[in-house]
């Protein structure tokens, strides 16, 4: 192995202190963003599948609009999601195959006064 002079050694550098403590402040933000909003779309994913298992199988041509609703309400509460509106679910038919929409917003306080705002309209056929 190559042996390195004291020269070499000595224009070595480290990261400072304020470049750890920045990195350090940086990532903690992203994991904190991440963990705070990665669940709302989480739960809206899993809302949009169950209505479009509902389309793809053709139930949901045959459903009123309040099954539709329990249906996915149900596999919320199996999946331990809170805060979504099922009112906000609605469906209209066009020909004869049914269209799933949900429309809502969903609003996280990330830290201290500042909230992130996340809209959601879906179309579902």
């Amino acid at each position: 192995m190559k042996k390195m002079s004291a020269q070499a050694l000595a224009r070595q550098q480290g990261v400072s202190k304020i470049g750890l403590i920045t990195l350090l402040l940086l990532l903690t933000l992203f994991i904190t963003v991440g963990l705070k909003v990665g669940p709302v779309y989480v739960d809206h994913n899993l809302v949009t599948g169950v209505c479009q298992e509902l389309v793809d199988s053709g139930e949901a041509a045959s459903l009123t609009v309040p099954e539709i609703r329990n249906r996915v309400g149900a596999a919320l509460r199996v999946n331990n999601v809170s805060g979504f509106d099922v009112s906000s679910i609605r469906k209209r038919m066009e020909n004869n195959a049914a269209i799933i929409t949900v429309t809502y917003e969903r609003r996280v306080e990330l830290f201290g006064n500042l909230d992130v705002v996340a809209k959601f309209d879906s179309l579902i056929q």
